[in-house]
């Protein structure tokens, strides 16, 4: 027994020393192991491992297989996929210059590195004329440097894929010649940016980068346009030209294969953006989050659609062509990952200190934020993280030309928390007020760090700086007391006319404060004119403060509109994106996902109600009204484009019963304020003498709604001025449910019993009035 332990011993010894140096290798495999500068390479199905560390690659016919996809960039920033393979030895040493960690780390970023210097030195047009040439000189660079660093190779070869769509970007010519060199411009789009709130804010020494703007460069008032909605007017920023001649009319539009409601998309634009004018002049852009620009054109550079980032869902699938090029799909991904796992508990507690960990743990599942302001707190700051971060990564190397980086939560902040802010209304509770006043300042403080770091990337890149909102908000006075600022038909109403510009940087003269004022149109000429771009055939000039443009071009010439999204965009992210519009009050609650009528038409009930508000201002009355007809009759219950259309008829003298029709028909179907459009309309016919249309439009106003006290009120006292004294008093009476602390509603009454003689019941609807209201002088006299 003793000797046969001992001989089993060593045998198990030599066992467990063979177990823990040999090592299996799978078929079709290497291992490389790298200890300091020495490489040794094992191929075999048994090996012996060495020292160091080791990576796994493939092999085929006793070398190492090498096959990897590189993202390259021409010298006019256009992205492409690089696929590169090649069979291949690894020398004895790594070359001094590589950098540490495993061989096949190391091999592939000194692959990365000779790609990345190696395309630059291509253009658009060899992606789109020279692919195969391109590809063949980068195969040769590339093969030729890393055998100068001691590989063998056999088989070499580097493929282009261009990203999908990029022929419609192709420069032209003849559109390239007129443009000149200029620094590049960074364009910052603050959504509803006013400066009454900002120069309160410099005042306090929030905003110091801001004030850095102002003092140094041109700043100015920027005047919007009817009706102040962002996608609206964003878009005509972009273009320069109306909304009735881009056709982005609304938030949403009807999926052309499905008829379903969507959010907006770029194919619905029939007029060329600002990028694609710099693309066509041969000009690098980088456009970041803007509204309408879905799915993502294809541009000289970068474009993120506003369908990167979700409202509600964390997890939603993003569309194909979110992003373009389809290279920077995962980075704009990562940008999304990391601004929702960067707004935690900590950085919440900035704002809101009463926060736990599970109460931010609920923000982030919260499928509602803007009816709770903490979860729609923590969603702005995700969605401004998210760009910030794009922003500062595009501008950290070789900047285009024009970078466009565009944040929403300027406005968003607004909407939510403007009724917070100072000073304290009276429906605003104390504890409310002292949890939330202070965000928006904290919020813009942020906005100028931003800022600080664009202002740190111009001064760098000797660029141009240009801020620019689409519309103002009113945050202190005219502050809407009675108006949600997140309801449906009103929450436009918080929007003021007047919002902001400024240009800074090298050769921008100082205005010495907001001296200039301009339209939004001028947006697209003004960084026309910045980037060194002929100005545009419209006529329309830049802001004060800009260079003098090259001379007009048509760039309608060039432009060929987006191509129509996938079938397969509709879904959860779109639904979400449609909630959102729906929480900020820009969607009715109640509107219809599909039209009433069979249509290919993808125009939106809204889209022809704001037409038609546009044709009406221009004094085109009768196309106005067959827009708001065309809108009735794709939603039959929408009540903005009845009371529209009421209103054209009434102003032009039309047809007067259908004005009035059209404007109970509103108030049928939830019409804001309604009762009180109803009492100005029969005033103005008592004004002008068509009191004989006043009553009959009370009555039918009064059945629309029959428990609207103010309405009943108002007929009353219409029925007394004609002596109707018993129609009056059943009309007080009828008010009295629906107003019973208003003390008119007695007293009303009480002057109704007195004109038909009924003394006593007169003197008891007084007593009841004065209890309310002591104070009523002339009633007291009634009394004796």
């Amino acid at each position: 027994m003793r000797k046969s332990a001992a001989i089993a011993l060593p045998i198990l010894l030599l066992i467990i020393l063979a177990l823990l140096c040999l090592r299996l290798q799978r078929s079709g495999g290497a291992t490389v192991f790298r200890n300091g500068q020495f490489v040794v390479t094992k191929m075999t199905p048994l090996f012996v491992r060495s020292e160091g560390i080791s990576c796994q690659a493939s092999s085929l016919g006793g070398r190492v297989v090498f096959d990897d996809t590189f993202t390259g960039r021409s010298a006019t920033l256009d992205e492409f996929s690089l696929h590169v393979r090649f069979h291949y030895s690894p020398p004895p040493r790594v070359p001094a210059a590589w950098s540490s960690g495993d061989w096949c780390s190391a091999l592939r970023e000194r692959v990365t590195q000779i790609v990345s210097r190696t395309s630059a030195t291509g253009t658009f047009i060899d992606l789109l004329d020279r692919r195969r040439e391109l590809s063949d000189r980068l195969a040769s660079v590339t093969e030729a440097e890393l055998k100068r660093d001691g590989l063998t190779m056999q088989d070499f070869s580097a493929r282009i894929e261009v990203p999908q769509g990029i022929e419609r970007a192709r420069t032209f010519a003849d559109a390239e010649a007129h443009a000149r060199k200029s620094p590049p411009v960074i364009f910052v789009g603050l959504d509803g940016a006013d400066w009454q709130l900002l120069d309160d804010y410099m005042a306090r020494g929030t905003m110091p980068n801001m004030a850095r703007i102002v003092a140094d460069g041109t700043t100015g008032i920027l005047e919007t346009e009817y009706p102040p909605l962002s996608p609206l007017v964003w878009t005509t920023m972009m273009t320069g030209t109306g909304p009735l001649d881009h056709g982005i009319l609304d938030f949403t539009r009807f999926n052309p294969q499905t008829h379903v409601k969507e959010p907006i998309t770029s194919d619905e634009r029939a007029r060329p953006a600002i990028w694609n004018m710099l693309t066509a002049g041969g000009k690098s852009v980088a456009v970041l989050g803007l509204w309408a620009t879905y799915a993502a054109e294809p541009v000289h550079g970068i474009n993120v659609s506003d369908r990167l980032f979700t409202f509600l869902y964390s997890d939603t699938k993003r569309p194909p062509r979110t992003v373009f090029p389809d290279t920077r799909e995962a980075w704009a991904a990562r940008a999304v990952d990391a601004a929702e796992h960067g707004v935690n508990a900590a950085r919440m507690r900035q704002y809101l200190p009463d926060l736990s960990d599970t109460d931010v743990d609920a923000l982030a599942r919260n499928t509602n934020p803007y009816a709770d302001p903490p979860a729609a707190l923590r969603r702005i700051l995700v969605e401004t993280e998210i760009y910030r971060s794009l922003g500062s990564d595009v501008l950290r190397g070789k900047i285009p030309d024009l970078s466009i980086i565009y944040f929403q939560g300027t406005d968003t902040i607004g909407h939510v928390f403007a009724p917070f802010s100072p000073p304290q209304q009276p429906s605003i509770s104390n504890a409310d007020y002292a949890r939330y006043s202070s965000v928006p300042q904290r919020y813009f403080g942020e906005i100028d760090e931003l800022l600080g770091v664009l202002i740190q990337a111009a001064e760098r890149n000797g660029a141009i700086l240009a801020v620019a909102s689409d519309h103002g908000f009113f945050w202190r006075e005219g502050r809407p007391t009675q108006v949600s600022s997140t309801a449906t038909a009103t929450a436009a109403k918080w929007h003021r006319h007047e919002g902001i510009y400024a240009l800074w940087g090298a050769g921008i003269a100082r205005s010495g404060g907001h001296q200039h004022r301009g339209g939004v149109r001028q947006i697209c000429a003004t960084l026309l004119s910045l980037t060194g771009m002929p100005a545009p055939s419209t006529g329309v000039k830049p802001l004060p403060g800009s260079p003098v443009p090259a001379p007009p071009i048509d760039y309608g010439r060039y432009f060929q509109r987006a191509a129509s999204p996938p079938a397969t965009t509709l879904g959860r992210g779109s639904e979400e994106e449609i909630a959102k519009l729906r929480a900020l009050g820009y969607i009715g609650s109640g509107e219809s996902p599909r039209p009433a009528v069979d249509s290919s038409d993808t125009r939106t009930a809204g889209s022809y109600n704001n037409a038609g508000l546009l044709l009406r201002d221009e004094h085109r009355t009768d196309d106005a009204l067959r827009a708001f007809q065309q809108a009735m009759t794709i939603d039959p219950k929408y009540a903005s484009a009845m009371w529209n259309a009421s209103q054209t008829l009434l102003l032009v003298n039309g047809d007067m019963d259908r004005s009035d029709m059209l404007l109970v028909d509103a108030m049928r179907n939830g019409l804001a304020d309604a009762p009180r459009l109803v009492i100005t309309r029969v005033i103005e016919y008592q004004r002008s003498g068509r009191t004989g249309r006043s009553l009959p439009l009370l009555d039918a106003a009064v059945s629309a709604a029959p428990g609207d006290g103010e309405l009943m009120m108002f007929r009353g006292g219409t029925r007394m001025n004609r002596h109707d004294c018993n129609g009056a008093l059943a009309d007080f009476r009828a008010a009295q449910p629906a107003r019973p602390r208003d003390p008119l509603t007695y007293a009303s009454a009480g002057l109704a019993q007195l004109c038909l003689g009924k003394q006593s019941e007169a003197q008891e609807s007084f007593r009841r009035s004065l209890a309310l209201d002591p104070n009523q002088p002339m009633i007291r006299e009634l009394m004796h």
